[in-house]
């Protein structure tokens, strides 16, 4: 009966390791809709006061900046600064746009938390 219970076990967690090494990647293998969403969630808990239009409007700059990040991935492959510097443009644009849409206040909040957040990507590595 042991052998059986441990046979079980070796099992779940074979299987359990093989799933997460499928699912890596996360946020490369998410759609542009899946992108999208999760940057309208993060603005929304992080950014307080949101109307309906803001949040309208916001949704639509978070979609088409999730196309342009997927398009530019897929245009630079294998060529990492040119995804980079094509993804702070994005991001610039982004910016821009998120200052046209929200109160001084709210932006004020979305700045806050980004400075708070880990930056990605294009920083440099200790090797």
């Amino acid at each position: 009966m042991k052998k059986v219970f441990v046979i079980c076990i070796v099992l779940v967690a074979s299987l359990s390791f093989a799933k997460a090494q499928q699912g890596g990647g996360g946020y490369q293998n998410m759609t542009v809709e899946e992108r999208a969403k999760m940057m309208d969630d993060r603005l929304a808990e992080v950014v307080k006061g949101l109307t309906a239009d803001q949040k309208a409007k916001l949704k639509v700059v978070n979609l088409d900046m999730a196309k342009q990040q997927v398009e530019a991935r897929q245009k630079n492959q294998g060529d990492r600064d040119a995804i980079i510097a094509a993804n702070q443009k994005i991001e610039e644009t982004r910016e821009a746009k998120y200052k046209a849409i929200m109160t001084a206040e709210q932006l004020k909040q979305y700045t806050d938390d980004r400075a708070k957040r880990p930056q990605r990507g294009g920083g440099q590595r200790n090797n």
